[in-house]
This record gives structure tokens, C-alpha cells and sequence, in this order.
């Protein structure tokens, strides 16, 4: 596990320490959250024959203990929520036909969103995510092909045939629910806030008059929009957002920004692990 996490923000680390940053920094994740969520997988809208085969096989999965080993890997405990059972919808569409055909699923995602997925210092895209897709892909009999998106685009992407799905921490919510075949919730999740120690933020209401950064297109934006009484306090009115998490925890580092809105579960799994990986390079 050490290893995984070392490659997971070695590049990280290395801007960071380039830029001058402290090396001792410390995170806070607050507890009050802005909005609770789901993750799930989405497809094209008339790809229901595909959403149910992967459905179905993570099903399989969870009852056959193969989706508790993966996620106790990543999370040191099952956290999925993929249900027990699968019931299958009468569909005539050939989505599922078309990719055994094929032979590859390629799934779209955001390359930078540790731990779901991510680039490690060699240039290798893995993460929990890709360990359940790589497994229902074994199981389907097909290759998988990552295809990093930009995630503002992802619907985009997927409409035009750039990807047969996207796999990576994607937030269950109306619109998305509206625009694509989206599968049952596998995984609980909250949007946070994340500052430094030293800040003065403890809670949301300390954010007035505080810069926020956060990922564009991402469901923190929506998190933050929801919730007024706190978005009108915060500096200018509005988050500044930024292409990706890795740049917006870059920004909150270097001092560019107060605090951060993202994924509970990759802001737990991002501050955790870069503490540990700094207190090792410290000793070497």
C-alpha cells in the first residue's frame, strides 16, 4: 500500500517542493459538509443493454467478496454500497453487442482524482475505480482503455463516442441523471471543505471573506451553489475554479487560496497519504 501511495502524488510532491512550499503543512477536512452524495457509472442514454451487464457484474462481485477485497484495498474497509441484487431491464439495443465486438470498453475519466483515478509517477492511470472496471471488463470478456477527459466535457465525450462510459467518483444528481443511463450508487460521498492549519477556518461560516477554489464542471461547484448563505460570504462572491482537484490542493498549499471544496473520500485520501509521504522523505 505504501508503495501505491507514494507513486499516486510523487508528482505532486515534486511541484510542491520545486514551488517552495512547506513541507509541513497541515490539512483540515471540516466536518460540516455542504452536500451529501452517491457515486455512479454513466452511459449513453441508449446504452442499457451495457449499463445492466456491468450492473450485473458488480453484483456479482460484491456477493462473490471480489468488490470488498478491492475496496478494503483502497479504503482499509468495505465502503462500497452496490446492492445485493440485480434485476434487469427489458432492452432491444445492441450497446453490450457492440463492445463484445469491439473487444474494449474505454472508460472516460479525470486522471487526476486520487483514489479513484489517477496518474502515478510513471505515467500509469490506476486507482480504485480502475480496479472494479478492470475486473467487470475481465469478466466481460473485453480489454479496457482508459481515456483521460476533460471533466467539464465529460457528457460531451460520451455523446460523441470518445467513450463507451464514465467511471471516476461521477456524483449521482439530476442533471446527470437526465443527460445519461446512470448505474445504482456503489459508493457514499460528501462535498467538504478542506483548509490549512492556521487558517482561522474551522467551520463554514469562517469562510467569509476567504478565497475557495474548486474543480470546474465537478459537483462542488453545484455544492457551493446550493448552499448561498455561504457562497455570498466567501470572497467575491464565488469559487475560483480550476481544471482539476491536484491544482486546487496546489493552490490552498502555495497560500493562492483559503480553502478548497471537493470529494470528502479524495480530500481524506489526498491529505492523508501526502502527510505520510512527507514525514518519509523527511527521514531519508
Amino acid at each position: 500500500m505504501k508503495k501505491v501511495i507514494a507513486m499516486a502524488i510523487a508528482a505532486i510532491m515534486t511541484l510542491l517542493f520545486i514551488s517552495g512550499c512547506s513541507k509541513n503543512a497541515e490539512y483540515i477536512v471540516l466536518d460540516e459538509a455542504l452536500a451529501d452524495e452517491k457515486y455512479g457509472i454513466g452511459f449513453r442514454k441508449a446504452d442499457q443493454a451495457l449499463r445492466d451487464e456491468v450492473q450485473k457484474i458488480l453484483v456479482e462481485m460484491k456477493n462473490d467478496g471480489t468488490l470488498a477485497e478491492i475496496t478494503k484495498k483502497w479504503f482499509d474497509e468495505d465502503i462500497s454500497t452496490v446492492p445485493d441484487t440485480f434485476t434487469p431491464t427489458e432492452t432491444s439495443d445492441d450497446s453490450l453487442e457492440k463492445i463484445k465486438e469491439k473487444g474494449e470498453l474505454i472508460l472516460g475519466l479525470d486522471a487526476s482524482f486520487p483514489p479513484m483515478g489517477y496518474e502515478d509517477d510513471k505515467g500509469e492511470i490506476i486507482g480504485y475505480d480502475i480496479d472494479l472496471a478492470k475486473e467487470v471488463c475481465e469478466r466481460m470478456g473485453v480489454n479496457l482503455k482508459l481515456q483521460p477527459i476533460v471533466w467539464a466535457q465529460n457528457v460531451t465525450e460520451l455523446n460523441d463516442g470518445n467513450i463507451d462510459c464514465i467511471w471516476n467518483g461521477m456524483t449521482i444528481n439530476d442533471e446527470r441523471a437526465e443527460k445519461m443511463n446512470l448505474s445504482e450508487p456503489y459508493m457514499n460521498n460528501r462535498q467538504v471543505v478542506v483548509t490549512l492549519k492556521g487558517s482561522g477556518i474551522a467551520e463554514l461560516d469562517d469562510l467569509e471573506g476567504k478565497s475557495v477554489v474548486l474543480q470546474a464542471g465537478s459537483t462542488a461547484v453545484e455544492a457551493l451553489d446550493s448552499r448561498t448563505d455561504i457562497k455570498s460570504k466567501i470572497k467575491g462572491g464565488k469559487a475560483v475554479e480550476v481544471n482539476n482537484n491536484v491544482i486546487a490542493m496546489y493552490d490552498l498549499r502555495k497560500g493562492s487560496s483559503d480553502a478548497v471544496v471537493m470529494d470528502e473520500i479524495v480530500a481524506r485520501y489526498y491529505t492523508s497519504h501526502l502527510n505520510e509521504l512527507e514525514q518519509e522523505v523527511s527521514e531519508d
